[in-house]
């Protein structure tokens, strides 16, 4: 049995000089859509999540005008090898629609008119991401009189069915911009909100709706409890985000309204209740005004902790916003921690631009990314077209001082392709270790693209998927996990659904470690009731780890050819244990570790290139442990063994 270590194959670690030291430069990034065989996709909007368990991250993505009838309005791509390429590591994506499901309607001769958003989570607990759509009218209710809500079940190889009498369906026709996922009450069951925006927004574009709180019942299927939680404030929304703002271990909910509203933060009592406290946390989206006394609207608050100081930060992208000193725009928004009772305080000095930019700021979404894994976050955004000729996607990347500076122009990514676009996401598509982006444009035709980081792994990094225990919904959303490495911690929230037309985040959460060379600790606060955590203390760095409620997950590796890539034996052990490598390579240490991750054993071959160890373990309590080979080419390997009596 091998430690789950999530990579195609074992790779050499280079540590190379920190990258932050390092200017940046157009072999940073490239375009990897035609290599990944996206040419012909077409999207408005991109969801990202791993729909058939095979860790890799697969998408959905919604195409054409949201308010036109679209039979086959959403597809299905598939994250599959390329085994085309010599390269074992290619990827490529797979459309998978046609047999996916994602298109079927309730009743015979019902036609999708407005789906527009939807979200990936597991809302039945079984171990399969599903599917949650939502119908969009836009403007007039009466273009859509068979378009409902709905929730569509996973089966973990692609396939969704709808679930009858779900309750999404029941409320009928209304007009959703967004989605998020949240345990709200902490009972392991996924509730979602759904933000909506106006009711009729020809005949009065002053009737709104509140937002509404669905509960979801383990089954797939859900209960609206918005007037029981106390959400009842009218709002036009254009987006939301679940996150803990407050670190109270609760989720709380952020809305991004429509230029008519400052916008709601629903603190979550942990009663079942929530309360509006924007006024006092100084939650607005409307701070100031925009481009020539405009008022701005929010597109979406994108929540991260991006100066690393324990506490969730949020980006706000705004439209109409200018760039004047007496104008407002999207920006960063500081949360001050306990000390300030995490008051919020808009810092517009925080995110500079370079030419060209807008003088209009058309800014539809935003994407927290650590682009160059130095250990800060950087920021990708998308602008839409307000002022034609500059609108275009921008890479802020952020410096000691926790400022953002674009760098879009160095990475050589500012073309005729990054143009007028409208949503995007960081995604790993190819498990590497660094974040790829993937994003969607606005204009015709609705092209979708994907940019290669090849600058990540030039410095250190950890992945975690978390494995859920009992308790705690299958998909850990809410749950919080703490990286310490270097003398710096590093903290982020699993979330599935934020932002504009919803978002859809990797549930996979990656961290940049710069140049350091171990991990001391990865602690995961659990979204459960208990408030229960988990501690691994110096896991392997530079590669994704699984981590449950006992520690690392372990589970047998094999080679391409299906062979145990290590032996050890005997197993179960008493005395000694004899460790080889399957192909008799030479080995430079073993070491041994207990299921938390404590180095208890080290190890070093009598002499240079050995191909087998003899291992002592005297001294050690009964027990499972983890055996780990480092060879003479720095490549790592695991195994299990029983240490009895």
């Amino acid at each position: 049995m091998f430690l789950r270590i999530l990579l195609p194959h074992l790779c050499t670690i280079v540590l190379l000089p920190f990258a932050s030291l390092r200017a940046q430069q157009p072999s940073w990034a490239a375009m990897a859509t035609t290599t990944l065989q996206l040419d012909t996709a077409r999207a408005f909007n991109v969801f990202v999540a791993d729909i058939n368990n095979d860790n890799y991250p697969d998408f959905l993505t919604i195409r054409g005008s949201w308010f036109v009838g679209l039979a086959d309005a959403m597809k299905v791509y598939i994250n599959v090898r390329d085994t085309s390429s010599s390269d074992p590591s290619a990827r490529m994506f797979v459309d998978i629609t046609d047999v996916s499901g994602v298109n079927a309607m309730p009743g015979a001769g019902q036609t999708s008119k407005g789906v527009l958003t939807a979200a990936l989570a597991d809302v039945n607990n079984d171990g399969n991401v599903d599917l949650v759509r939502t119908n969009y009218y836009h403007a007039d209710p009466t273009t859509a009189p068979d378009d409902r809500c709905e929730v569509l079940l996973g089966d973990g190889q692609g396939h969704f069915t709808i679930v009858p009498n779900n309750g999404l369906h029941e409320m009928g026709v209304i007009n959703v911009t967004a989605l998020s996922f949240l345990d709200y009450d902490k009972d392991g069951n996924i509730d979602v909100f759904l933000a909506r925006w106006f009711d009729d927004y020809n005949h009065n574009d002053n009737l709104w709706s509140p937002g509404i709180l669905m509960k979801g019942n383990g089954d797939g299927t859900f209960t609206n409890v918005s007037a029981q939680a106390g959400i009842t404030t009218p709002e036009p929304m254009y987006g939301c985000s679940a996150v803990d703002w407050n670190n109270d271990g609760w989720p709380d909910i952020a809305t991004a309204p429509y230029c008519r509203t400052n916008g709601q933060l629903l603190k979550n009592n942990g009663d079942g209740t929530f309360t509006d406290v924007a006024a006092q946390a100084g939650y607005n989206a409307r701070y100031m005004q925009g481009d020539g006394g405009q008022t701005m609207c929010m597109w979406s608050a994108v929540p991260e902790d991006f100066d690393n100081d324990g506490d969730m930060d949020f980006f706000f992208s705004l439209v109409h916003g200018g760039n004047d000193a007496n104008e407002g725009r999207s920006t960063v928004v500081l949360n001050g921690g306990a000390a300030s009772g995490y008051a919020l305080t808009v810092d517009r000095s925080r995110l500079t631009k370079r030419n060209p930019y807008s003088a209009h700021n058309g800014d539809y979404d935003g994407s927290w990314l650590d682009i160059d894994n130095d250990g800060l976050m950087d920021l990708a955004m998308v602008q839409g077209h307000y002022t034609p000729a500059t609108d275009r996607l921008f890479i802020f990347r952020q410096d000691q001082g926790h400022m953002l500076t674009d760098i879009a122009g160095d990475l050589n990514l500012i073309s005729a392709a990054t143009k007028d676009l409208h949503l995007l996401e960081a995604i790993d598509y190819d498990l590497d270790g660094d974040d790829d982006l993937i994003y969607c444009r606005n204009g015709q035709p609705r092209e979708l693209h994907v940019i290669e980081n090849r600058i990540g792994q030039d410095n250190s990094w950890t992945g975690v998927f978390l494995r859920a225990p009992q308790g705690v919904n299958k998909d850990c959303i809410g749950a919080r996990i703490y990286v310490w490495a270097g003398g710096t911690r590093r903290m982020r929230e699993v979330y599935a659904g934020r932002g504009n037309n919803g978002g859809q985040q990797p549930l996979a959460m990656l961290f940049g470690l710069g140049s350091a060379t171990a991990i001391d600790s990865v602690t995961v606060a659990w979204p459960d009731a208990a408030g229960s955590t988990t501690t691994v203390r110096n896991p392997p760095i530079s590669r994704y780890l699984e981590i449950t409620a006992t520690g690392l997950a372990v589970k047998e590796m094999k080679d391409n050819d299906g062979k145990v890539m290590l032996k050890a034996y005997p197993n179960p052990a008493r005395d000694f244990i004899l460790v080889q490598l399957e192909d008799n390579g030479p080995i430079k240490c073993v070491d041994v570790y207990d299921m938390v991750g404590h180095r208890v054993r080290s190890v070093a071959p009598a002499g240079a290139g050995q191909p087998a160890v003899y291992c002592a373990l005297n001294g050690l309590h009964p027990g499972q442990y983890i055996i780990s080979v480092t060879t003479q080419e720095e490549n790592r390997a695991f195994r299990t063994f029983i240490k009895q009596p």
